[in-house]
């Protein structure tokens, strides 16, 4: 899994504890503000995935939800999720809006291999393929104690409905990870997925409920027959790894996974659009095996002749000094088309805008002289959200403290 993933993990729990403490205590449910926050800021295909989970779970709670408390509760919570988080949702619309971007495109988040190609077969979630770089298994300890779910749910005596969503939750986890699940009958927009078996973080964590729930029903009333059971499929787990499983050490190294550049030409200079290039303004994605790959790494005058002298690029900054002649001069720089970049030439401000190749472009009036700078600020809608964000966190913080 990616960095993002493993940290949606570690948030997604935080998110149903807190819906489950608003829909049953009325106490501590400030973990979903908190849970629900670092899944937006971790990973944003996780956090839609977890939304729809939490969307059923709402409607086995239906009832809950027309209570005073709780209603006041999700108010109040999804208040401060929304302006904690607005930092990072609020700068994404400004750029979604302003340009036409590789990523909103259909079929752009679609895997090389494609979509069908990364479903799972039942032997899969049991035994690792031969020089396989992925490990799916689901694991003998959760399959193990999984078997006692049939005691459990008869035995349960509180919260039922919990584990019974859970269990099902998992069990539809692991199925749409399969190739078993009917994804062709589905929109196309699902297919934004992209892997499957992404899926599994979901049932590992739905999973681990029902195992620790199941645990508790078996340490009160273990006999030998519970053990007798947990030994034979241990044994015939073992067996069928260590006699059918080929072995493989075919794991990539991180160091090994190489990491495209922008140009092609300086290995500190990473592409803007990593992956797929899916980040990548659509102009500037049609012209990347051409244009981004030949074009030098300067000004360049689309419209019109001027002199470029003292051209210096240090990153995110640049200066030159440009002289037009008898016309007006579209320029073209040497950076993707994101907003966020201020120019200024001779103190002035220019507005900027995209060139037909994706880039970052400005407009100079003719006969004009003078010194140009090129620096990313930010929108103002960046700088704001920003202050935003740090001044709903204090509020926060300082009501959930009185609170408690």
């Amino acid at each position: 899994m990616q960095c993002g993933e493993c940290m949606a993990f570690v948030f997604l729990p935080m998110v149903f504890l807190g819906l489950y403490n608003l829909f049953n205590t009325e106490k501590n449910h400030y973990y979903l503000i908190f849970g629900a926050c670092g899944l937006i800021l971790s990973h944003n295909l996780s956090t839609m995935l977890t939304a729809l989970f939490v969307f059923m779970y709402c409607l086995i709670n239906i009832k809950n939800l027309f209570r005073t408390h709780v209603k006041k509760g999700l108010c109040i919570d999804i208040i401060f999720i929304l302006f904690i988080t607005s930092f990072f949702w609020m700068p994404l619309l400004e750029t979604k809006f302003s340009a036409d971007y590789r990523v909103y495109e259909e079929n752009a988040m679609e895997p090389r291999g494609g979509f069908f190609s990364y479903l799972l077969s039942i032997k899969d979630l049991f035994m690792v393929k031969k020089n396989s770089s992925y490990v799916f298994e689901i694991g003998l300890p959760v399959i193990s104690i999984l078997v006692f779910s049939m005691t459990t749910i008869r035995n349960l005596e509180e919260n039922k409905k919990e584990y019974v969503f859970f269990l099902v939750s998992g069990i539809v986890s692991v199925w749409m990870a399969t190739k078993y699940f009917p994804w062709k009958w589905l929109p196309n927009c699902f297919y934004i997925i992209q892997f499957p078996w992404r899926m599994l973080l979901f049932s590992s964590f739905f999973f681990a409920i029902i195992c620790s729930m199941n645990l508790m029903t078996i340490i009160r009333e273990f006999n030998f027959k519970d053990v007798a059971i947990v030994a034979m499929i241990c044994i015939l787990y073992l067996f069928s790894k260590y006699s059918l499983i080929p072995k493989t050490n075919n794991i990539l190294k991180i160091e090994d996974i190489s990491i495209s550049k922008v140009l092609g030409r300086n290995n500190k200079e990473w592409l803007t659009g990593m992956g797929q290039l899916e980040y990548l303004p659509n102009r500037a994605y049609q012209n990347n095996s051409f244009y981004i790959a030949t074009r030098e790494n300067g000004i360049i005058a689309l419209q019109g002749s001027c002199k470029i002298q003292e051209n210096v690029k240090i990153g995110n900054y640049m200066t030159a000094k440009i002289v037009t002649q008898d016309e007006t001069v579209k320029l073209e720089l040497p950076y993707i088309y994101y907003p966020g970049y201020t120019i200024r030439f001779d103190g002035i401000i220019l507005e900027t805008f995209e060139t037909e190749n994706g880039f970052l472009g400005c407009q100079i009036d003719k006969n004009e002289t003078g010194d140009i700078e090129v620096k990313y600020t930010g929108t103002r809608i960046m700088n704001y959200t920003k202050v935003i964000s740090s001044i709903t966190l204090i509020v926060c913080i300082i009501y959930v403290w009185k609170k408690h």
